[in-house]
């Protein structure tokens, strides 16, 4: 079974620097998932006022980032992304107060669990080899 979203590599380890993070995706069965990728469009999205900036500041396509923001407007009962169309003064996009309060949420849950986690990530991450994987290796 192929894996869907974004898969990004791994960063690279500096000595001594902790690159070891939780990541929190938030899966809703038929609904959808919730993770970085969506939370930071949509926090760009209300830093910059456009889905295409923030796609592009993504290094993401217009339709990637478009369909996006129609999955997030769809998982919910109430859209999260509000866009205005063009004209004397162009278009534009904005969060709605939920999509402000789901991007808050998230980052709520995401501190919580990255604060009791913060132990065990440190005592995996001292186990790890000083030789990084190859990608091939790489598979959760």
């Amino acid at each position: 079974m192929k894996a869907v979203g974004v898969t990004r590599q791994p960063p690279q380890r500096r000595g001594g620097d902790s690159e070891t993070r939780l990541t929190i995706r938030v899966d809703f069965g038929a609904h959808g998932a919730l993770g970085p990728g969506k939370i930071r469009l949509m926090e760009l999205i209300g830093e910059k006022g456009s889905i295409t900036a923030a796609g592009r500041a993504m290094k993401m396509s217009y339709r990637r980032a478009w369909l996006l923001v129609d999955t997030l407007n769809r998982m919910f009962r109430e859209p999260l992304i509000e866009t205005q169309h063009g004209g004397s003064g162009g278009g534009g996009a904005v969060l709605t107060p939920l999509g402000q309060r789901v991007v808050a949420l998230y980052r709520g849950i995401e501190a919580g669990a990255s604060t009791t986690a913060s132990a065990s990530l440190g005592e995996l991450e001292d186990a790890l080899s000083n030789e990084l994987a190859s990608e091939s290796d790489i598979s959760g």
